[in-house]
């Protein structure tokens, strides 16, 4: 018995050692085949996209580092203007807080008076009148130099009183903003304002710049593109002292002229029915 299945696992292995050559011969006529099919299957253009042409130069990759130019020249121009609303020089009955690190007997809240100066202990006015926060602490540093050694200030401004502009008209809250830097957007005085009425007439803002020749400087600005559609093209930049008005429509002004008339007429009627209604009459 086991010699019959010894011989029967030598004819098999035998059988396998033969037939492992002529299956590698027909794996690869089917590869050839397959190869030749796909090759076939390829569009002559797509072939000759794949082609590369060694003398065709490549495209220049921009360094590293840098940007496209495209973009920046593309983008949007923000008015200089705009860009320096944080900036602030200080004016008359502005206040600031000047601390001196390890020294209070110097430090404090001054205020800007008349003549554009602070009263500084030890060293007297100090003129800060058109001067930055940073310029005023510079000054300071070098008038306390001679008393202390290296000094360590730092300046606040906590009361912005100076610069101020108005928004009058049909909006929330009327009157005057003060402004926290040298210039200010329609924007922003819109929004402090509390945003235009319903009748507001949107379309025939102004922006009134005083004059002491008397021929004031009228811009117009259409607040409602401005504010709900985004156009900032109609963002003006106002300077202190500017008036931003925001006019009633036409409907609401003549209600506004009918109201006190008829409003004694509607208290007259209102009278009668009650003397009416009373028993005897």
């Amino acid at each position: 018995m086991n010699h019959f299945y010894r011989t029967l696992c030598s004819t098999c292995l035998a059988g396998a050692w033969m037939l492992m050559p002529a299956a590698g011969v027909v794996h690869g006529q089917n590869f050839a085949g397959t190869a030749a099919r796909e090759t076939a299957a390829t569009p002559p253009a797509q072939q000759q996209e794949t082609t590369l042409d060694a003398s065709a130069p490549l495209a220049a990759e921009p360094p590293a580092g840098t940007q496209d130019t495209r973009e920046s020249s593309d983008a949007a121009q923000i008015p200089e203007e705009i860009k320096t609303m944080s900036h602030y020089t200080l004016g008359k009955t502005d206040v600031l807080e000047v601390t001196v690190m390890r020294h209070p007997e110097v430090s404090g809240q001054f205020p800007v008076n008349n003549e554009g100066n602070i009263q500084y202990e030890f060293v007297g006015d100090v003129r800060v009148e058109g001067m930055t926060k940073d310029q005023v602490k510079d000054a300071l540093a070098q008038k306390l130099s001679p008393f202390i050694l290296s000094p360590e200030i730092t300046v606040k401004i906590v009361g912005y009183n100076s610069k101020v502009v108005y928004v009058v008209g049909e909006v929330n809250r009327p009157g005057k903003i003060f402004m926290q830097g040298d210039t200010m957007t329609v924007h922003e005085a819109l929004v402090q304002a509390g945003l235009p009425l319903l009748s507001a007439k949107m379309g025939g803002g102004r922006v009134v710049t005083p004059s002491e020749s008397g021929n004031p400087v009228i811009r117009r600005v259409n607040v409602e593109k401005l504010l709900y559609e985004g156009d900032l093209r109609e963002n003006l930049v106002m300077n202190p002292g500017d008036t931003l008005y925001v006019p009633p429509t036409f409907l609401a002004k003549t209600m506004r002229v009918l109201q006190p008339v008829a409003a004694p007429i509607g208290t007259a009627a209102g009278t009668g029915r009650t003397v009416m209604g009373v028993p005897g009459f």
